[in-house]
C-alpha cells in the first residue's frame, strides 16, 4: 500500500513545481495589463511637418505604460498650438519631442495668405540702434546710390511692415531687447509678392534704413513714396537741378515711342509698383 502512494505523492510534487515555475515565468515576462494602461493623447488624423497643432487633430487612448516614452503628453491642451516638427500618422502618440513651440523652424506658419518673408541687411544704425524686435513694424527708407553731383532723393517705399525676425530670433523674451539684438545683420520682413520684388531692387540700388512706428499710427497714415534710382541719360544733362520724380525732357518734334526690348530707362518704384519711364531724344 505504501508503495503505492510512492509515485503518486511524486508526480504531484512534480506536478506542482512545475506549476509554480510557469506562474513565475508567466508573472516576470507578462506583467497584469490592467495595472498597466496609461491614458495618452494620439492623432486622430495625419499631421504634416510645420503644421499648426488644432484640437480637431488629437484624440485620447489608453495605451501601455511599458511601451510609451517619457515625454508622452497626457493632455491634449499641451499639444493645441504647437506645431509638429515631424509628419505625425493617423493614430500615433503625441511626444514632446515630435512637437515644439512657434520658433525659426515654424516661420511659415506666422505669414499671412500671399505674404512672403524677405530679409535685407541692417547694422546697428539702419536697425535703429537695435531697438526693434520681432513683431513691431516698421517703414522702409531708401537712399539711391550717388550719381555725380546728383543729391540722391530718399523716399519711403513701403510702409506699416511686420517685422518677423532680426537675425535668426523669431521672438523677444522680454519688452527690453537683448543686447544681442543691436547686432545682428539681418531683418526679415513680411510683404506681398510686388513689394518683394522693389525690395529686392532697391537693396540694390539704394541704401534701405528702417523707421521704428508706433502701434497707435494707422497703416495709412502716410502714403508710400517714387523713388528714382538713376538714369542711363548723357553726362552733360544739367547736374544743378535735382531730378523730379518723372524727369522732364527737352522739347521734341515728335514723341519717341517706347521699345519694350530697349534696356534704356529710368526704374521708378511708385508704392508697390516698379515703372521704367523711357528716355526722350533731342
Amino acid at each position: 500500500m505504501n508503495t503505492r502512494r510512492v509515485p503518486l505523492i511524486v508526480g504531484l510534487v512534480l506536478a506542482l513545481g512545475t506549476g509554480f515555475l510557469l506562474l513565475n515565468y508567466l508573472t516576470q515576462n507578462h506583467p497584469a495589463s490592467t495595472a498597466a494602461n496609461r491614458q495618452v493623447v494620439v492623432s486622430t488624423k495625419e499631421i504634416p511637418a510645420r503644421a499648426k497643432i488644432t484640437a480637431e487633430m488629437l484624440g485620447v487612448s489608453d495605451r501601455r505604460a511599458d511601451q510609451l516614452d517619457s515625454d508622452i503628453v497626457t493632455d491634449p491642451r499641451a499639444a493645441v498650438g504647437k506645431i509638429a516638427l515631424i509628419t505625425i500618422p493617423t493614430g500615433s502618440t503625441i511626444t514632446g519631442s515630435k512637437i515644439s513651440t512657434p520658433a525659426a523652424l515654424a516661420l511659415p506658419t506666422r505669414l499671412g495668405h500671399g505674404l512672403r518673408a524677405v530679409s535685407i541687411s541692417i547694422d546697428r544704425v539702419k536697425g535703429v540702434s537695435g531697438l526693434i524686435q520681432p513683431g513691431d513694424r516698421v517703414d522702409v527708407i531708401a537712399v539711391p546710390q550717388r550719381n555725380g553731383n546728383e543729391v540722391p532723393h530718399a523716399a519711403t517705399i513701403l510702409r506699416d511692415v511686420l517685422v518677423l525676425a532680426l537675425g535668426n530670433e523669431t521672438e523677444t523674451a522680454g519688452a527690453t531687447p537683448a543686447p544681442d539684438n543691436q547686432n545682428v545683420t539681418t531683418a526679415t520682413l513680411a510683404v506681398y509678392p510686388q513689394q518683394a520684388n522693389l525690395l529686392a531692387l532697391a537693396d540694390v540700388y539704394a541704401t534701405l534704413r528702417l523707421a521704428l512706428r508706433s502701434p497707435n499710427e494707422g497703416a495709412r497714415a502716410y502714403p508710400s513714396e517714387p523713388i528714382e534710382f538713376g538714369s542711363n541719360q548723357p553726362a552733360a544733362a544739367p547736374p544743378v537741378q535735382m531730378a523730379p520724380m518723372m524727369a522732364a525732357p527737352a522739347p521734341a518734334p515728335a514723341p519717341v515711342q517706347a521699345k519694350p526690348a530697349a534696356p534704356q530707362g529710368v526704374p521708378i518704384i511708385e508704392g508697390d509698383r516698379i515703372v521704367v519711364s523711357a528716355n526722350s531724344t533731342n
